[in-house]
């Protein structure tokens, strides 16, 4: 199989969009503050091997999701994060670590363990500043090392990592899952299973609408915009949240 014949392989089974959160090449190199420079997608080998080319063994992510899977052991990135061997766990900084020191798991135990973890990503922070391009919008994907590039803006994100980490242990907590979410599931005749969450936004009032498709294996996000005055419903009777 070719490059190219690979990098095709990857999109029809992952998508052309970040697995984790969504976002695409096309959002991205169009944000209204900053620059970046990554027109592709990342690939990341789950389980830490490089050489390790089965499409089911490797996933297209953004730099910022790439560099969290291989530091935090905390939702969305844990399932992938203790796929990984210990060797491809790495700290933020001398000082400071959120990598999983215990042995490495299997997919299909990450996947029943952490597969509905459903925190938002710190990726999140950039979307306010992207236009709105659906995850099916044709992307790029590149093979990459398995390590995180060097000299991608989002790089920053250590640094963004490190703060929140300060904040974490100031108040004695660690990362805690997102609880503040609704999501109902159901099958669509003719297509794979899909899944719509509302999730409260951390970045200003009101929630995110999150839809997500089933792959056989995990929730992949297909789409998402901001809604305000989310009622739950249940037997005729709604809540206002």
């Amino acid at each position: 199989m070719s490059d190219d014949e690979f990098r095709q392989a990857v999109r029809d089974a992952w998508g052309g969009a970040c697995l984790v959160c969504g976002r695409s090449p096309e959002s991205w190199l169009n944000t209204t503050q900053g620059e970046r420079r990554q027109d592709v997608l990342s690939l990341h080998h789950v389980n830490g091997d490089d050489t390790d080319d089965r499409v089911a063994n490797v996933i297209p992510l953004c730099q910022s999701c790439h560099v969290h899977i291989h530091k935090v052991d905390a939702p969305p990135y844990r399932q992938w994060h203790r796929q990984l061997p210990i060797e491809h766990r790495n700290a933020w900084n001398a000082h400071y670590k959120e990598y999983y020191e215990g042995p490495r798991i299997s997919s299909d135990e990450a996947e029943r363990l952490f597969g509905d973890d459903e925190r938002m990503p710190a990726s999140e922070k950039y979307r306010r500043h992207e236009p709105d391009v659906g995850a099916d919008a044709a992307g790029s994907v590149e093979s990459t090392s398995d390590a995180p590039g060097e000299g991608d803006a989002e790089a920053s994100l250590a640094n963004d990592g490190k703060a929140d980490a300060a904040t974490e242990a100031d108040s004695g907590q660690g990362p805690t899952a997102d609880t503040d979410a609704v999501s109902i599931s159901f099958v669509p005749t003719g297509s794979p299973r899909r899944r719509i969450r509302f999730v409260e936004r951390d970045d200003g009032p009101g929630w995110w609408r999150i839809d997500d498709e089933w792959t056989g294996c995990r929730w992949r996000p297909v789409g998402r915009e901001p809604v305000t005055d989310v009622d739950v419903g249940c037997g005729g009777e709604f809540t206002t949240e």
